[in-house]
């Protein structure tokens, strides 16, 4: 049995290593690390058999991200599960073959990006819309995602640009193995469709609500820190 394990793992590493060409940062999502990009080089793999270029599987990943939001829509749960699954990992083959294939450009970026927000905002209506809890539940989740998307795109972002952010210890164990903790968007994708496959999209509601609060304020908290601890030092 080891020596099958062994032999496994050594042909998967080979075989990551032919479609994952470009380690994509030196820090990943826990979701993304152990789980989405291990599966998505067999999507790259595919795409690349097809002869399929990155741009025409970022527009497949779209697709399949606004098709679970209609599925959701019409109360087809487990399919809704399955296709953002699918584009999650679609999501993550479009970038190893355009460094792959060397086509990494400004247009693949920007239409990576574009298809990533039209996704969040056809899932999260949708969301909001199909479950079953109150109105003020349905705003807060749509504020949520939102005022998360601008806090981290619009402050946290650009000062990370600018200053290295001060982390509290149990961050920087995380970070020092290659791990970001947050609750990420990848989370949330795989979160409701766990909760979706056991129909109950209104847990995953309030824990959406919740477990994204806490992570946008805690890193607006660590840039006011660094802030703190800067003036400190000097």
């Amino acid at each position: 049995m080891s020596l099958l394990f062994n032999k496994i793992k050594i042909n998967y590493t080979n075989f990551q290593k032919k479609y994952v060409t470009d380690k994509r940062r030196p820090q990943e999502y826990f979701i993304n690390r152990y789980y989405a990009h291990i599966i998505d080089p067999f999507f790259t793999k595919v795409a690349y058999d097809l002869k399929m270029s990155p741009n025409m599987v970022t527009v497949i990943a779209g697709l399949m991200g606004i098709g679970a939001s209609i599925a959701f829509l019409f109360d087809y749960l487990v399919i809704g599960a399955i296709l953002l699954q699918l584009h999650h990992f679609i999501d993550g083959a479009d970038g190893n073959l355009a460094r792959m294939l060397n086509k990494c450009t400004p247009f693949g970026a920007k239409l990576d990006k574009y298809f990533d927000q039209i996704v969040r905002l056809f899932l999260f209506f949708s969301l909001s819309f199909v479950t079953d809890v109150s109105v003020w539940a349905k705003i807060a989740l749509i504020a949520t995602i939102y005022i998360d998307l601008f806090v981290i795109q619009y402050v946290v972002v650009p000062y990370m640009k600018r200053n290295k952010l001060y982390r509290a210890r149990w961050k920087m164990w995380f970070l020092n193995r290659g791990i970001i903790p947050a609750f990420d968007i990848f989370t949330i994708y795989f979160l409701i469709s766990i909760f979706a496959i056991f129909h109950n999209l209104e847990s995953v509601v309030y824990i959406i609500i919740i477990g994204k609060n806490i992570d946008w304020i805690y890193r607006v908290w660590e840039v006011v820190k660094t802030k703190k601890y800067s003036k400190t030092v000097l």
